[in-house]
This record gives C-alpha cells, structure tokens and sequence, in this order.
C-alpha cells in the first residue's frame, strides 16, 4: 500500500449490505469481501479483502498472504488473532451513539477469546493510534478519515485518507503508519472494552 501514498481515490472504501442482523449479534461473524482491487485514479491497483465494519457486530477475516482493510474507523478496536493456527483479523463493530450495539459487539468479542483455539490475540486502536502528524498532513488536504490494515503476513497498519471539500466522493491516501499492536491481556481492561 505504500505506493498508493498521495494517490487518489474514487470511494476507496465500499462495504456491501450484509442483509438483516436478525440472530447475528451474539457470535463472531465472518463478514468480508475478498478479491477487491484497489485502483487509483492514476492507474494504479491492487488486490485485497475488505473486512466489513458493521455495527453491533463483530467481523473477523482470514489473512492468507493478501493485504486486509477494514475501515473507515471512528474508535474501534482491531485485533489480529491465531484460531486453530490460522492467522485472522478482527474489528469490534461499536457505534458512536448505540452503546447497546457497541456493547453486545466487545461482549461477543470477550467471550469468543477466552476458547481454547484462540491465541495470540493482538490489538489496537486505530483511532487513538494514528500520530497527530498524520492526521495534521491530512487536515490540510481535506476530512481525515482512518483505515486499519494488516498486511498478508499481519503486520498491521494505520493508514489515513483525506477527503477534499470540494471532491468529496474523492479520497487521498496521505499516509501508512506502523500500528503498536498490544496484548489482550492489556487491552481486556481499557473502559473502551467495557
């Protein structure tokens, strides 16, 4: 993704309709859209799967070799986890006013890491991560808007768009930034998780 810095986009971004949440809410949903590209309005491309965000839910994704986006972010917590081994991405769909939502997503997500297959379970908080520098650089170009990434070997990333007032089906990728990732046993406690 680094190549795509300073590129622009049309709606870089595009989760589909994931139809009625109705039995949903209460376990870990596989809710992704994989072979997506990724084309900026230069001509650029490339392939990766699109970890659905959605609100009350949480959302997880394979990583097998294939950068995973998820976004855009407003406070939620992303981790990076091994189930049965196999390497995996999560994002713990909480909602900026509906704390039933967002409790019932940290809700699903506490009680699915504490099973026996689930291990090293890694997190972070793109929102509170990202550096004020980056957010600075993408004020000046438009709206700030935050993506987590995690790249085919699940290094994960916090990357930021800039959308301008004036183009706002636009977007600019201004920058990528190595996300610290933190253990659960420390993330488990923040109020955010509560």
């Amino acid at each position: 993704m680094y190549d795509f810095i300073n590129e622009e986009f049309d709606n870089p971004i595009k989760s589909a309709a994931v139809g009625s949440l109705s039995g949903l809410q209460h376990k870990m949903q596989k809710q992704r859209t994989k072979n997506q590209t990724l084309t900026s309005n230069s001509g650029k491309t490339m392939s990766y799967t699109l970890l659905h965000y959605v609100p009350g839910l949480s959302t997880f994704c394979g990583i097998r070799g294939t950068t995973v986006i998820t976004g855009f972010m407003s406070g939620c917590y992303l981790f990076r986890y091994r189930r049965h081994g196999e390497l995996r991405a999560a994002h713990i769909g909480t909602h900026d006013t509906n704390q039933a939502w967002s409790k019932q997503a940290k809700d699903v997500w506490k009680s699915y890491v504490t099973r026996p297959h689930i291990s090293d379970v890694f997190g972070f908080d793109p929102a509170r991560d990202v550096s004020d520098q980056l957010l600075a650089d993408a004020a000046k170009l438009g709206t700030p808007r935050i993506i987590g990434l995690w790249e085919g070997n699940g290094n994960a990333r916090v990357g930021v768009f800039a959308t301008p007032a004036q183009r706002p089906t636009k977007a600019i990728l201004v920058g990528i930034e190595h996300a610290r990732l933190r253990p659960w046993s420390s993330i488990k406690n923040d109020p955010k998780m509560r």
